[in-house]
């Protein structure tokens, strides 16, 4: 579910100069898996996805596994379609220490974005 993000696209590179100064490592979590999320001077390094029995890790964005499905849809509902949303609806839990997460919310919020699928446009 959240290992494309350590792909190479463009739209991620554009937002790595954005975070150029952003190291942390993170955890998503649904309620089955848990992915582990490197990132190294904006960009996304590696996703490995759990069970961990120990990480390390900075912060951890948690919540099921329906509301992530909810978040990625092409155009999501209202109340699905940012991470600050999510938390106001307490369907979405933020834990550990939250100041890289806060300093750098436009990244997050694009960078998790960005797994949305693209419309494809044939204009003629």
């Amino acid at each position: 579910m959240f290992e494309k993000l350590a792909e190479k696209n463009n739209k991620r590179q554009s937002l790595a100069l954005m975070a150029q100064y952003l190291n942390t490592c993170f955890i998503i979590s649904t309620t089955e898996n848990e992915y582990l999320v490197n990132i190294e001077k904006g960009v996304v390094k590696n996703v490995e996805k759990g069970p961990f029995v120990m990480p390390s890790y900075v912060f951890k964005l948690k919540a099921p596994k329906n509301e992530w499905l909810k978040f990625l849809q092409h155009t999501p509902q209202p109340g699905s379609h940012d991470i600050i949303a999510m938390l106001r609806r307490k369907v979405l839990k933020f834990e550990g220490d939250l100041h890289p997460l806060m300093s750098h919310l436009l990244y997050f919020k694009l960078l998790l974005a960005s797994l949305r699928p693209v419309e494809s446009r044939n204009e003629n």
